[in-house]
């Protein structure tokens, strides 16, 4: 869900007029198919005073289970892209995520290309992220993206992550695809 939320806020947040006077990106409503690559490097994750207290079983334990949350993934699925969907996004992105202040800076705004710079604090103080998202339209039906973070904070914990995505439109039906199921 918060994968859907990210992408669509990053893809279409423009469409909905996010940001102080940001031009709309030239793409199609309805039916859209992703394919995205997700890769994290977790290895500094774990604080070291954390590390250096673990017999050398427990590492090993934490090490094998940590090998399968890192490295590159890859998943296609697909999303319908609404009006109802661009403001839910928002929504998450302004009200809902209490934890985290973020402040975001357009470098680009165009109808074919999006660059936007994201520097978050989580409320506590204690967790920082800095995030690069570009966001092109190669036609109205098709469009490629990534967004680089990198996270860090107290006791040496961080991480950086990468997606990198396409994404093309299906048409403008979108079926059952995003409807809620009772």
């Amino acid at each position: 869900m918060k994968t859907r939320i990210l992408l669509v806020m990053a893809f279409l947040t423009p469409l909905a007029g996010w940001a102080v006077d940001p031009v709309p990106l030239d793409v199609k409503l309805g039916l859209w198919e992703t394919t995205m690559t997700n890769q994290m490097d977790i290895s500094s994750m774990i604080p070291p005073e954390v590390l250096a207290k673990l017999t050398p079983e427990q590492r090993a334990k934490m090490e094998a289970a940590m090998q399968g949350r890192g490295g590159a993934r890859t998943n296609a699925y697909k999303h319908c892209v609404t009006k109802d969907t661009i403001n839910e996004a928002l929504s998450s992105a302004r009200d809902n995520n209490k934890a985290m202040q973020c402040t975001r800076t357009f470098v680009t705004s165009t109808g074919t290309k999006l660059i936007m710079h994201m520097e978050c604090t989580s409320t506590s103080g204690g967790m920082k992220a800095s995030s690069d998202i570009q966001v092109e339209a190669i036609d109205r039906e098709n469009t490629k993206a990534s967004i680089v973070t990198t996270t860090g904070g107290g006791g040496g914990r961080g991480g950086n992550m990468k997606m990198e995505w396409t994404s093309k439109w299906l048409g403008a039906d979108c079926g059952d695809v995003g409807q809620k199921k009772n």
